[in-house]
């Protein structure tokens, strides 16, 4: 009765259309059933419960299809992550530097201001990196010259490493004026550091083989290694024209000698002048 009152109903004839329509469905049950058999209610009552089962796996679907959702959103939002990435990475691969600054090395700092440029000696070149040679046996330090620069030095003999100049970056290269990097790009100046770094190596691995082992032309080059040194360069490494001239491939015309300049200017190396119109180029 209390299903009935809360339906609305204010007359008896709308009580009477409720049953009714109730009677009418009865009827239409009864002839889909074919009658009322004993195991009508145990039938009714399994399919009760295989209705409530359906409704179960239906919310579970709908939880299921809701979860799909959120991971295909997620999916979208990781593939356009990625697509970005890709870009990055295949725009970093295109530009990729021909020559990349070595890690964990610690750039110098110069001021392209000042007409004088003086350096704090370390224990090891600080802005250089090493590369072995044969035959050899001990270790560089670094000493102050009477110029006050900090330079490497070798002991007794040859160094077991060879520093080498480190490649420049991109702000490097834009701190230096104008007026001296002209119209000289930044990969020209790291190609020149390569071929001086070509020119060290060569010539003190040249240095460090046994006398035994070398031709009469390498030993007069070797001689004429050994001249150019001096009580102020006893033990730097550098190399001369001359050196790079005959183990590398830069060429020492104004543009050769505006890219040292460059490399100067950033504190990779240093000149060390005389006698006479010999010039070193002397790594700090």
């Amino acid at each position: 009765m209390s299903r009935l009152c809360s339906s609305n109903i204010t007359t008896l004839r709308e009580l009477e259309e409720v049953f009714t329509n109730k009677i009418e469905d009865l009827k239409v049950c009864d002839a889909l059933r074919g009658g009322w058999a004993d195991d009508t209610v145990v039938e009714f009552s399994h399919l009760s419960k295989e209705v409530e089962q359906i409704k179960e796996d239906l919310a579970s679907y709908r939880t299921t299809i809701a979860r799909a959702k959120q991971d295909i959103v997620l999916a979208h939002s990781l593939l356009n992550m990625v697509s970005q990435l890709s870009a990055r990475v295949a725009h970093m691969k295109a530009n990729l530097p021909t020559h990349l600054p070595q890690p964990g090395v610690h750039l110098p700092k110069h001021d392209t201001n000042s007409k004088k440029q003086t350096q704090v000696p370390e224990k090891q070149p600080h802005n250089a990196i090493t590369t072995t040679a044969a035959h050899t046996t001990t270790t560089t330090t670094t000493t102050t010259t009477s110029h006050g620069k900090g330079v490497t030095k070798v002991g007794a003999q040859m160094s077991k490493h060879i520093p080498v100049l480190i490649f420049i970056t991109v702000e490097e290269f834009e701190s230096v004026p104008k007026y001296i990097r002209g119209r000289l790009q930044y990969e020209q100046v790291n190609a020149a550091i390569k071929e001086v770094n070509r020119a060290l190596e060569a010539k003190y691995t040249l240095m460090a083989r046994p006398r035994n082992k070398l031709s009469e032309a390498d030993m007069n080059v070797v001689r004429d290694c050994k001249r150019q040194e001096s009580t102020d360069t006893k033990g730097v490494y550098f190399v001369v024209g001359e050196d790079i001239k005959r183990w590398s491939t830069l060429r020492l015309d104004r543009s050769g000698h505006s890219l040292l300049t460059i490399i100067r200017t950033l504190k990779r190396i240093r000149e060390v002048r005389g006698p006479g119109s010999l010039v070193r180029f002397a790594v700090i």
